[in-house]
């Protein structure tokens, strides 16, 4: 038996014990793979690199994150308050979104050390009247195009433009607001190596030219990142080592100047785990298919990455290994795109199988439509080999209740 047949039946009989402990539909992350991320950052990369909450919040995962050197890319208040309950150090918090609302404010005010992003000339005014006094770095929108799956370029939503700078020296210098230095990032989901290389390397003429435009020596720069993982069967793994190479290069032209990058797929998808048990049989389109208990209310494609057709095939834990036949996967809701995979070659499945999809580490639960229909949230669950704790306790249906009233006075 290979080296990777053994390891797949290793991982498939710590998913079958999972699903039989703590029920379907599941998460389960592979704390191995989340460390095996994290090392080779550590052994690449030259730089600080912020882990982005928006790829997963979960709690537990955030803490061994900041326990390992990481700091946090936070994009609300919410993702603030984690930040802090993790234990990132608040020199290494860094939190940037258009939009800065009042409980954000209120806990920057006690934490000075913490680094704001700010994507406007108003979002600045906003900070500046708020009597905050944290670092302040102007996000700069990318005239450069990207390779990216989702590219922040010169029409995007996000981000100042060269040509809007003088107005922010006009106020600079009105209200003695200093800038730290600036924030570009170009994209998600990047998988040429040589394509990040090229970005870093525009994101860093892009800040030259902002700063000369200010009239300011920056004292951060923070790249973006946007590094990618191989869900399909003709990606392959990023090459980290001419990354780190850019990086350190741009490190030695830009020093004392401190560099970071911000990275969450990348750290978190390949840990995950989404398991789901058929619960039925059916055809689709000439098709095999199978219904499950989950669905695209707990692993949304918000990143338009298409999921459910060429990706990594799920594992089937528990059927017969034999002929595959292809076979759709869809989910238990009532709408039409509720389909996991479409014409996968699976073994003969029965209700009662359990399937395993991969790479659902980033950018599942919490970035999926989790009160659509109601359905329970499923429980989340991190696994080092044959350990295992709970992250996140299974819903229960009368959740959908929670914080909700009956009429009164209207009826």
């Amino acid at each position: 038996m290979s080296t990777l047949a053994a390891a797949e039946r290793a991982t498939s009989r710590t998913l079958v014990a999972l699903a039989a402990r703590y029920g379907t539909p599941l998460y389960a992350y592979d704390i191995g793979v989340l460390r095996r991320q994290v090392e080779k950052l550590r052994r690449y990369i030259p730089c600080s690199v912020l882990y982005s909450l928006k790829a997963n919040p979960s709690l537990g995962l955030s803490q061994l994150l900041a326990t390992w050197g990481l700091g946090a890319d936070v994009a609300s208040s919410g993702e603030l308050e984690i930040a802090f309950a993790a234990g990132f150090d608040a020199r290494r918090i860094f939190v940037g979104s258009p939009f800065k609302d009042a409980p954000t404010l209120d806990r920057l005010r006690g934490k000075p050390a913490i680094t704001i992003s700010i994507d406007s000339l108003s979002d600045l005014q906003t900070i500046a009247e708020s009597g905050l006094r944290n670092p302040v770095v102007i996000r700069l929108r990318p005239a450069f195009e990207s390779s990216a799956a989702m590219p922040m370029g010169s029409d995007s939503r996000f981000g100042v433009a060269l040509d809007e700078l003088s107005a922010f020296s006009e106020f600079v210098r009105a209200r003695g607001v200093v800038i730290a230095g600036f924030h570009v990032y170009f994209g998600s989901q990047v998988l040429r190596t040589q394509e990040v290389r090229r970005q870093f390397a525009e994101a860093l003429a892009a800040a030259e030219r902002a700063a000369s435009a200010l009239g300011i020596t920056p004292a951060l720069l923070n790249l973006g990142g946007g590094f990618g993982v191989p869900y399909r069967f003709d990606e392959r793994e990023l090459d980290l080592g001419p990354i780190g190479t850019e990086l350190s290069r741009i490190a030695r032209q830009v020093s004392p100047c401190q560099i970071v990058i911000e990275l969450g797929r990348y750290v978190v998808a390949e840990s995950g785990w989404y398991l789901t048990r058929v619960v039925g049989l059916q055809m689709r389109a000439g098709r095999c298919a199978v219904v499950v208990d989950g669905g695209v209310h707990h692993r949304s494609d918000l990143c338009g990455l298409g999921l459910k057709s060429g990706c990594r095939t799920p594992l089937a834990l528990t059927a017969d290994a034999g002929e595959t036949t292809l076979t759709d996967v869809l989910g238990c809701l009532c709408l039409p795109d509720d389909v996991l995979v479409e014409a996968a070659p699976l073994p003969r499945l029965s209700p009662g199988d359990l399937l395993a999809f991969p790479n659902a580490g980033a950018y599942g639960l919490s970035a999926s439509p989790i009160a659509f229909l109601g359905h329970p949230l499923p429980a989340e669950v991190a696994y080092d080999r044959d350990r295992a704790e709970l992250l996140r306790t299974r819903g229960a249906v009368t959740d959908i209740l929670r914080d909700q009233h009956r009429l009164v006075g209207l009826s």
